[in-house]
């Protein structure tokens, strides 16, 4: 499975069950040149998830298996983490567990 595969079925399950999506995709700034206009610091998670009715809000970084993270996606986990925030490294194999993290309403 591919990163951008994984990557629509958690964001396909995550609207399934409620939550609004924040991801931001590279667009061609040349030919041959692709680039994710963004300002700020490098490495902001892929996606944002928040389901207001519950008051859930995830900060996830989608990974094709072995894929690694850069200095930029540690610091922001780190940082996102270090603020209290609910912070999450998923790769393909971790669908169970993204189901089940996705699917949990609060008691």
């Amino acid at each position: 499975m591919t990163e951008s595969e994984f990557q629509s079925a958690v964001i396909e399950y995550a609207k399934m069950r409620g939550w609004m999506v924040m991801h931001t995709r590279p667009a061609q700034v040349r030919p041959g040149r692709w680039a994710t206009p963004l300002s700020g610091n490098p490495g902001f998670p892929d996606l944002v998830l928040v389901r207001p009715v519950h008051g859930d809000i995830v900060f996830a970084e989608l990974k094709k298996e072995g894929g690694r993270l850069s200095i930029g996606q540690k610091a922001w986990l780190t940082a996102l983490k270090a603020a209290g925030a609910e912070v999450y490294i998923w790769y393909p194999d971790d669908m169970e567990a993204i189901v089940r993290r996705l699917g949990r309403t609060p008691s």
